[in-house]
Formats: C-alpha cells, sequence, structure tokens
C-alpha cells in the first residue's frame, strides 16, 4: 500500500515536471515569435512605404514633365505670336497703310512763272501727271521706300492721271504746288534726280520751279481708306 502511494506520487511529480517543461518551452517559443511577427509587419510596412514614395516620386515627374510642357508650350506661343506681330507689322509697312518717319527727301514743284513765247504751247509750262509719274520712278528707283504727294500715300495701286487743271492720286484731285515726300538716301535720291538728262533738268528746261531739300527726319501718312479687292483673290494654297 505505501509502496503504491509512492509510485503514484512519483507518477504525478513527472507528469508535473513534464507539463511545467512544456510550458516553460512554449511560453520561450510565444516570447521569440513577438520579435519575428513585429519584424516581419514591418518589414511589410517597409515595403510597401517604399513603393508608395516611389509611386510619388513617379507622380512627382509626371507633374514637372507637364509643367515644363506647358512652360515650352506658353513660350513657343508668345514667339508665334510675337512672329505674327512681326509679319503683320511688315506687310502693312509694305501695304502703305502705316505712317512711316525716317530720312529723305521733300521736293516741291510748281509751274512756270516763265511766259510762254510765241508760238509755244502752255501745257509745256505746268506740271502734267506724267512729270510726277517721271520723278515717282526715279525716286522709287534710286531706293524711295515710302512716297507721297500732297499728302497723298503712294501705294502699289495708286493712280496718277490728269483730271482737267488737276492730277487725280488715290481718286483725290491735287494741284500745283506739290509737295512730294520720299524716305530713303536723301544722297542717292537726290542725285538720281539731278542726274544728266534727268527729271529736274528736264523740267528745268520751261522754268519749272523745282526745290529739292534733305531731311534726316520726315513723316509719310499712311493710307488711311479702305484696300478693297472686287478681281484679285489669294492663290489657294498660298
Amino acid at each position: 500500500m505505501r509502496g503504491s502511494s509512492r509510485f503514484v506520487l512519483t507518477a504525478v511529480c513527472v507528469a508535473i515536471g513534464v507539463l511545467l517543461a512544456v510550458q516553460i518551452r512554449s511560453t520561450g517559443n510565444l516570447t521569440s515569435a513577438v520579435p519575428d511577427l513585429r519584424t516581419s509587419e514591418m518589414r511589410v510596412m517597409l515595403m510597401d512605404a517604399i513603393r508608395q514614395n516611389q509611386t510619388m516620386q513617379e507622380d512627382l515627374e509626371e507633374l514637372r514633365r507637364k509643367v515644363r510642357d506647358y512652360e515650352l508650350s506658353v513660350t513657343e506661343g508668345e514667339g508665334a505670336l510675337g512672329l505674327l506681330r512681326t509679319e503683320l507689322d511688315r506687310a502693312r509697312l509694305l501695304a502703305g497703310i502705316t505712317p512711316v518717319r525716317g530720312p529723305g527727301l521733300i521736293i516741291t514743284l510748281s509751274d512756270s512763272k516763265r511766259p510762254p513765247v510765241h508760238g509755244d504751247d502752255p501745257a509745256l509750262f505746268i506740271i502734267h501727271d506724267e512729270d510726277i509719274l517721271k520723278l515717282v520712278n526715279v525716286l522709287r528707283a534710286a531706293g524711295a521706300e515710302a512716297l507721297s504727294v500732297n499728302g497723298e500715300r503712294l501705294l502699289a495701286s495708286t493712280e496718277i492721271h490728269c483730271a482737267g487743271p488737276a492730277i487725280s492720286i488715290n481718286n483725290t484731285r491735287v494741284a500745283a504746288p506739290f509737295e512730294i515726300k520720299a524716305i530713303g538716301n536723301p544722297a542717292a535720291m537726290e542725285s538720281s534726280l539731278r542726274m544728266r538728262g534727268g527729271i529736274v533738268e528736264t523740267l528745268g528746261y520751261f522754268g519749272m520751279e523745282i526745290a529739292i531739300t534733305q531731311h534726316t527726319t520726315l513723316d509719310v501718312p499712311g493710307f488711311t481708306r479702305p484696300l478693297r479687292f472686287e478681281w484679285a483673290k489669294p492663290t489657294e494654297g498660298r
């Protein structure tokens, strides 16, 4: 009886020891598993943060690219607009609808005060449309860039023809004395006018009064009335 009790007590002690050992091992495993779990979670969080940062960097670079594109488009737009303005100003200048200023000549022409000799044609002693045309052509050949006659700007389409006792320029009647303004090289233009056998010598032969003055600055008005083209149209594709 006493031996049996001792056996039972021994078995109980062994069982308690085994349970304690298992409990201690389980506690140790749980304790060591906590850092491993935290490390794994932190690794996942770190990888997520890295991916998010990379995505944000890509988004930021995309925004920077768009800003550069916008800035470039604005710059190109301003450049194109500036070019268009320059071309428009040049076209207006060539068309003669813009007032201009520069060096040049002022030529004043008056009819002859010399009385015609018996038998002379009186028409030889007054300024005609063809005289204005010849003088204008000489000035243009000498490099005149802008011309006006009695305030009328001369265009490529300007007509100069006789209108009774007056001359019609741009459908406006003008009469002597005629004041012609020409912007260009003053010396070159005056030299062309005064060349031997030229327009000045020819008009002077009949007593026409001609005064030529050089100016460092003079103003030539622009053509102010509407320009209309009824028949001429832009060529397709130009």
